[in-house]
Formats: structure tokens, sequence, C-alpha cells
């Protein structure tokens, strides 16, 4: 029950016998959360934390401590895939991700860069994997169709959700999937009753799959299709209207009729012969976009910046080919995977900005990942070369020069189970992020551009302990806990300098260390189950000068309590330790609760529906997180689902 299964780091296999520092959120911790936001799902999970805001519309993400200048969050630093493929956003207080968290079924996230061979170069604080629900995960066995319908209500981001999926699978050898659903978004509120962010929005979302199976081989197509239309919405999404925040008078960042869009296309062609082991080979074609339409609010005393107006679309086009061979032999398991991946990332503008350079990216890749395990080893490597050509649109006036880069990312991980029930194991990844289009091309505050940087140069070190063991207090009772520590030292990290030209607007520091580590725990007896989660982490510059971008240290502590066959209640709490930041200041501690309650009749004409209660934030703490520019966090949620399944 508690060695999850991990689908993200390779070949399937127990959470265990990986040697690398992984979190799981399956569909049973989706429904106890019950989120409105990818940013419910991961505000759990040691080692990632939020940043700005719990918008809908503003989310962005650290992990261990993993940001930019200016922002504890970093696109660019952290790998985001929805069903395998890479998301990435990036424009001025604008969110990073936009993702419905009622098609979820599942979320990995792999902290470090130990995955940055299989998923793209670069991701130094680690990888997001998130899944969408299949056309299985709804239909009983000896079926051929079955379906979910949902409601559901939070007070706090206000938010109202329908939806409704319905799989089907006529023959073995095709299903097919259609989910629809509807949220409507309105303002997010603090501790006081004061609002904070403005979302009012109505979000239509659709997901359409379909696989066709041809004897070894199989053809699987998936579309997803976010709509958000809003009308007088905070342009800044991350922090609110923030008037006055700045000198006095300052009107603030603005309203505006604001359409977030956001698609994900891809076919996939898989072949597997069930008689050469050595060949189970996938060929994925995947278009990817985010969207933002920005126009001017009904607010008079609150415009928008007309730099800020326009459309900014961020557009994806990857071609991705692998093969995993299975080379075991009586002697020792060995999986070794090898592809190779193109990739175009096309980043466009309707309105000229100095801070949002239109510009281009073509990349290519090649890499290989190896699993191997004899006798009470198993050994994981890796090799990744990438290489890119990043050039800047007519639009940019302060360069033409296109920049070459690449990348080389060797990286090994080792695990040594001393025990049946114990492992300890250790790991080293060198990792290169080359710089993006924001960085080379940005002219903000009247700064050159910086074709010159050098590449941020990851170097990861970790080592940890892992266990797991049945009947350990008592008869039929079971435990895993896995503790990691890690060392990351970034060389030429790139920061930017907010000079004006000649000085380029970006440049590269000597050095940065991240240092930290994570301890996940869980124990199952009978029916209660209880789990614990801790992170810290520190980081510093060459100069001593304290990172800006770390989250708060904190423990999470979750337990819950089968009453009844039919009635789950259970209870969260994440406690942070304070923050002293870099110039001076102080975010102190805090502690917030969460609880939950589900009732799940397992017969009579109530059968296969679920109604879902809970309170987050219960004793409507104010507080704000380290790794937020300003504050405060939102207030008491109240929420409520009700859903049946058919």
């Amino acid at each position: 029950m508690l060695d999850e299964i991990v689908l993200s780091a390779g070949v399937d296999k127990v959470a265990s016998s990986v040697p690398q520092s992984i979190s799981v959120v399956d569909p049973e911790e989706l429904d106890e959360i019950n989120p409105t936001s990818i940013g419910d799902v991961l505000e759990t999970v040691p080692g990632v934390a939020g940043v700005g805001s719990s918008s809908f519309f503003g989310q962005g993400f650290n992990i261990r401590g993993f940001g930019s200048s200016g922002s504890a969050a970093h696109e660019s630093g952290i790998v985001q895939l929805i069903d395998g493929e890479e998301k990435y956003y990036e424009s001025y207080r604008q969110g990073a991700l936009f993702v419905e968290p009622d098609f979820l079924k599942r979320v990995e996230v792999l902290r470090g860069p130990g995955s940055s061979t299989l998923y793209g170069s670069g991701a130094l604080g680690g990888v997001i994997s998130m899944e969408t629900i299949d056309a299985s995960d709804l239909i009983a066995e000896g079926e051929t169709s079955g379906g979910r319908v949902k409601l559901s209500y939070g007070s706090n981001p206000d938010s109202r959700l329908a939806s409704v999926a319905w799989g089907w699978r006529p023959t073995a050898d095709f299903e097919a999937l259609a989910a629809f659903a509807y949220r409507n978004l309105g303002e997010t509120e603090d501790s006081d009753g004061n609002t904070i962010v403005r979302s009012n929005s109505d979000t239509p979302n659709l997901l359409l799959k379909a696989k066709k199976t041809f004897g070894d081989h199989y053809v699987e197509f998936s579309y997803q299709h976010l709509e958000a239309d809003g009308e007088n919405q905070d342009f800044n999404q991350i922090e609110g209207a923030q008037i006055g925040a700045f000198y006095p008078g300052f009107p603030g960042w603005g309203v505006g009729d604001i359409t977030t869009r956001d698609r994900v296309a891809r076919l996939e062609w898989g072949y597997n012969p069930a008689d050469n082991r050595y060949i189970d080979s996938t060929v994925t074609l995947s278009y990817t976009s985010t969207t933002k339409d920005i126009r001017q609010g009904d607010e008079p005393a609150e415009q928008i910046m007309p730099s800020l107006l326009g459309r900014r679309e961020y557009a994806l086009w990857r071609l991705k080919a692998q093969n995993t061979a299975d080379l075991s032999t009586s002697g020792y398991d060995h999986f070794l995977t090898a592809g190779a991946e193109v990739f175009k990332q096309d980043r466009t503008s309707s309105s000229l900005s100095s801070s949002h350079p239109e510009g281009e990216t073509r990349s290519a890749a090649l890499f290989a990942w190896s699993e191997l395990a004899f006798g009470r080893f198993t050994v994981n490597s890796g090799l990744r070369y990438e290489r890119q050509r990043t050039e800047p649109k007519d639009s940019v006036s302060i360069t033409g020069e296109k920049v070459d880069a690449k990348s080389i990312e060797p990286q090994v991980g080792v695990m040594y189970r001393l025990t049946d029930d114990w492992a300890v194991f250790g790991s080293l990844a060198f990792v290169n992020r080359m710089p993006t289009v924001d960085e080379l091309y940005d002219g903000f505050g009247g700064g050159a551009a910086s074709p010159d940087l050098d590449d941020e140069k990851g170097k990861n070190i970790e080592i940890g302990i892992s266990y797991r063991a049945n009947d350990v207090f008592a008869s039929g009772d079971e435990a895993a806990m896995k503790l990691t520590l890690f060392r990351n030292h970034i060389d030429d990290m790139i920061i930017r300098t907010n000079l004006p030209a000649p000085s380029p607007a970006y440049t590269n520091v000597e050095r940065a260390y991240l240092r930290g580590g994570e301890l996940e725990a869980s124990y199952v007896r009978g029916d209660w189950q209880f789990g614990a989660a801790v992170s810290v982490v520190d980081g510093e510059d060459q100069d001593g000068t304290v990172l800006d971008t770390l989250p708060n240290d904190r423990v999470v502590l979750s337990a819950n309590w089968q009453v009844a066959a039919d009635w789950k209640i259970g209870a969260r709490s994440l406690l942070a330790k304070g923050r002293g930041k870099p110039d001076g200041s102080h975010r102190s501690g805090f502690g917030v609760h969460d609880i939950y309650a589900i009732w799940t009749p397992s017969a009579g004409a109530l059968q296969g529906v679920e109604v879902n209660l809970g309170v987050d934030n219960l004793t409507n703490r104010d507080y704000t997180p380290a790794t937020y520019q300003t504050g405060p966090a939102d207030g008491r949620n109240l929420k409520i689902s009700l859903s049946k399944r058919f």
C-alpha cells in the first residue's frame, strides 16, 4: 500500500527501489485533497513550494529553493509535464502552469536533476509529472462503458465546478474517453476577508482520448483544451492589485478582460512485440501552446499599462522517439532506454515590449538511460546531449544575434539493499541549463542584450536511506520511510542586473549553493494511516549572502481513519519555520490545518455516490510563505463535492 509505483523514472518500479527523491500523489490522495488548482495538489509535497498566490491563473513553483532572480519560481529550471508533454509559460506576473485538477489521476514530483536525461536538459529543480484520467479508470470490470459526474464548491478561492467524464471500451482493442469540466472562479480573500486576487472567469475544459491496438502496435491520440474568459480580472494573478505597493499613489497593475487558452495535442505510435524483449518503442508527435490575451477592463481607475496589453503565446512542437530494450539475463535485470527528440518553441507577442521579447528556440537531443539491478545493487545511469539555437524575431530591436548552445548531462545513481527492509543510495548528476529567450534578448529598463551568457551549470549530489517493512509494531501493519540529503552547486547562475545599457540585462554570477534534505514516512495499521514529510533547505551565493528564493523549512503531518466501510475522516497540518530574508526582513513561521470527511455508500440506492466535505486553513490563519514576494496567503476555505459513478 505504501510503496508507490513510480511511472516517470524509467521502467515502472516501486519507490523504495529508486535511488532518487520522489513523491507520488495518487488517486486516493487527490480525492482527499479535493483540489481547486494544481497548487493545492503540490502544497504538501516535501521540497515543493508554491510561489505567488493560490490563484488558478497564478501558479508557479519552487523545488528545493531553486528560483530565478526576482522570483522564487524558475519555469525554465523545472520541467512541467502533462501526459509526458512539456508545459512552459513565462509572462510577467501571469503564472506558469494552467491545469484542470479534476482531470488528474496522478502527480509525481521527481526532485533534483535525476530525471533530466529522459525529460529535458536544465532540470536543476526537478520534474513535475502529471497524468490525466483514462477510459479504464472509469469503466468497471466486465463493463464496456462507465463514467462519473461531479459538482463541487469552494468558498476561498470562490470556485464552482461541474464535470462529466465518460469512458467507452466496446472491444478489447479500442477505448475512448471524453471529459468536460466547467469551472467558475471568483475572488480569493485573506483571513480578514480582504480580496487578494480577482480571478473572475468562466473556465470550460475538455479532455479527449482514444487508443486503438493492432496486434503488437497501438495508436493513441489525446487532446486537452482549457479556455478561461475573465472580466475585470487582476492582471497580476500572482500578487493581486498591489495598489500603493511601490510608491505613494501607485495605481496597481490594473484589471482587464483576460482570456487564457491552454492546449495539448499528442499522437503516439507504439510497438511492443510479445516475442521480442529488445523492442518497446514509441514515437510521439505533440503540440502544446499557452496563450494569454489581455484587454483593458471596465475600471477607469485601474488601468493596465499599455505595454502589458495584447496577446502572448508560447507554442511548442515536439517529435520524440525512444525504445526500451530488456537486456536482462538470469544474473541481473537490465533495461536500456535510448531515444532522440527535436522540438521548436515559438514565443510571440502582439504588442511590442522590451520585457517580453519575441523569439524562437530550436533544439535536438540524444539520450540514453540504463537501469541495472544485480544482487543487492541497483545502478541507474544516464547521458543526455542537447543542442539548441535561439534567435530573436524582427520585433527585437536591441540585437539580431543568434545564439548557439549545447548541453552534456551525465548522471549516475546507486542503491545498495542492506537487508530486505533497509537500503542506502547516492547519486551524482551534472546539469546544464541553457539561456532562454528572456535572458538573451530582454531589454527592460534600457538594458542591453545578453547574448554572451554562459549556461548555468549544476552539480547535484544526493545520499539517502530508505526503509520498508511489514509487521513492524503489530501483525499486519506496514511502514515506509525515505530520507534524502542533497547539495546542489550551481556555477554561472544567471541573474537580472537591472542596469541600463551598455550593461547587459542579464549576467552570470560565480556560483550559488543549495543544500538540505527531505524525509517522507508513512505507517498503516488497521483502519488508520499516518504520514509525515519534512523538508529543509538552505542556500547562499559565493559571497555568503542568503538566497532570496528559499522556502520555509516545514513539516507536514497527516492522518486518516476509515471509521466504517462508508466513512473516512482525516486531517493534515503544515508547520513552517520562519525564514529571514536577505534584505533583513523576516517571514514568520506558521501552522495551517486542514480537515476532511468522505462518505461513499457501498450499498443501496446511493451506491456509487461520494460526498466529500473539507475545510482548508481551519483556524483561518494569517500567514505569508517565504516564497511569496508579497502576502498574505488565502484564509479559510470551505469546500464540498458530490460525485456519482455510472
